[in-house]
């Protein structure tokens, strides 16, 4: 579901920046999000790692709100949380990897548009 809202997330960028003129506005929607996902792999990460810690808590629970939209009320464990955590990170580091070819196509297709 987070994926999907990042998706949607990027899509909506784009439209909003092309809209406003602004150049290269796929790429620079990508770059929005890839900071978004940078903070919520943090998010995970720190959530993952209290977890670890049975005396800090009563049990096992969700230390702040960007994990909890992420990961939900259900099933919580440290291996969900590691999961969690480690789609987060492959995410991330796609959309690091992705962004420099994107840019490059974009500039290629404005450069033959123009």
């Amino acid at each position: 579901m987070f994926l999907f809202g990042c998706l949607l997330f990027v899509v909506i960028m784009t439209l909003v920046l092309r809209g406003c003129g602004v150049p290269y506005s796929f790429s620079k929607g990508i770059a929005i999000v890839t900071g978004f996902s940078i903070v919520s792999a943090l998010c995970l990460a720190q959530n993952y790692t209290q977890s670890l810690i049975p005396e800090a808590n009563d049990g096992i629970e969700i230390s702040n709100r960007i994990a909890y939209w992420i990961i939900g009320d259900d099933g919580w464990s440290t291996d969900r949380f590691k999961k969690s955590f480690d789609q987060s990170i492959y995410f991330t580091l796609f959309l690091i990897v992705v962004c420099p070819f994107i840019v490059l196509i974009e500039s290629k297709v404005t450069k033959r548009s123009s």
